[in-house]
């Protein structure tokens, strides 16, 4: 059994290492097909590290020479099956921007977007590749509005959103914990312009009017007058815009304290 074993891993090591010398052979080599042939199996394997500089030589190779929307496909993803995203995102761009009515063009769109993704930190961090993944999507589902692919596309971006919406109202909520009233007024609004579909907007408007007094209330006195006209007008849209909510008694209390110092 030992023996055996021995020298089924003797031919193993044999076979590997023809397939390496086969390898550095093409690779180094001037045989197109051979090159083809070998990257297309290591392809076919998953084995893309193998793949990619194969493919990289032919690219360069065949320049100008014959169509290689194929070999550009298979080294775009290869990219991005090996996780490398960037260059990935990069290439296969190029591919369906250059070959538009190729077959992979869809599917390399697609997947560009799956780079941006796959780069998006978690919602504290900086968020570049968040916003160039829903851009991503965005384009694809432009482009591309009969894909198959469509619903998942929207669940990507919704999903992606979602992550610079938690940034956004974070951010601007800070901004009200560390007293920086008229700042965290102006972040709330913008984060009410920018995510729409926020499901709370309420709990926002009535941060707005707090911070709005706060703010007025930390006012030196000439500025007061002013600035608590502008709580009243923000209280006011309050009121109309919800006129049953369950911060009413709050700000009501906070406008009877300002009618009662004016007199």
């Amino acid at each position: 059994m030992f023996l055996r074993r021995s020298y089924i891993l003797l031919i193993f090591i044999a076979l590997l290492g023809s397939c390496n010398r086969q390898y550095e052979k093409a690779l180094k080599g001037n045989d197109l097909e051979a090159k083809l042939r070998i990257a297309d199996q290591y392809y076919a394997k998953k084995k893309y590290e193998k793949a990619i500089p194969m493919y990289e030589q032919l690219l360069t190779m065949l320049k100008g020479q014959k169509s290689v929307d194929e070999i550009y496909y298979k080294y775009a993803n290869a990219h991005y099956q090996n996780g490398n995203y960037e260059l990935a995102s990069f290439y296969l761009r190029s591919f369906y921007n250059t070959y538009p009515s190729s077959p992979h063009a869809e599917q390399a769109a697609f997947d560009e977007a799956m780079c941006y993704l796959k780069q998006s930190p978690r919602y504290s961090l900086e968020q570049s590749s968040t916003q160039k993944a829903i851009d991503a999507f965005q384009e694809f589902v432009n482009r591309y509005p009969k894909s198959t692919q469509m619903e998942l596309a929207n669940a990507k971006i919704d999903e992606l959103r979602s992550k610079l919406r938690k940034k956004a109202y974070e951010n601007a909520y800070l901004y009200y914990k560390i007293q920086q009233y008229y700042a965290a007024s102006v972040s709330l609004s913008n984060f009410l312009k920018d995510f729409p579909e926020y499901d709370n907007p309420e709990k926002i408007d009535f941060l707005i009017v707090k911070s709005l007094k706060k703010y007025a209330d930390g006012s030196y006195r000439d500025k007061q007058e002013e600035r608590l006209k502008e709580e009243i007008k923000a209280y006011e849209a309050f009121k109309v815009k919800y006129p049953t909510s369950q911060y009413l008694a709050e700000l009501n209390k906070i406008q009877s304290v300002i009618k009662t110092s004016k007199r």
